[in-house]
């Protein structure tokens, strides 16, 4: 057990996780090939969720993001057309973000192409299994606050 746990500690932890990430998302860009953005699916899934009442506060929650990322992601989706950004009325400080039909034509396709590759991902993994991955990734998560 001490070998595999010395073998373990020499791949960082976080420089595997970021592998996977990486490997994940590339997958996903491959299944999405035909559309003109190449990341920030999952922010356009939240937005969506939102129903036209998400600021980019609630996303920057929602992605336990700084702000100053969350504008850069708001930017890349407005910018490719995915997004629109309007002021809030109650509150001149805060932004409210919608989908734009482009955005919502294109939903569907990401969210299918998102449940293939995360399908994909998990081959070979029991119920069981991935149920204990999601716990054991949380409790890391928990441990690192």
């Amino acid at each position: 057990m001490e070998n595999k746990l010395k073998a373990y500690s020499e791949q960082p932890l976080g420089k595997f996780l970021s592998s996977i990430g990486k490997r994940f998302l590339h997958t996903l860009n491959v299944e999405l090939f035909q559309l003109d953005i190449k990341r920030s699916y999952y922010a356009l899934m939240l937005i969506e969720e939102g129903n036209g009442k998400m600021t980019q506060q609630d996303l920057a929650d929602l992605l336990e993001s700084d702000k100053v990322s969350v504008v850069r992601i708001v930017d890349y989706l407005t910018e490719t057309g995915y997004v629109k950004r309007e002021r809030v009325i109650t509150d001149r400080r805060k932004y409210g973000l919608t989908l734009t039909e482009k955005a919502e034509k294109e939903l569907p396709v990401i969210k299918k192409a998102m449940q293939k590759v995360v399908k994909r991902a998990l081959t070979g993994l029991t119920p069981q299994k991935i149920e204990e991955l999601y716990n054991t990734l949380n409790i890391i998560k928990k441990n690192l606050y």
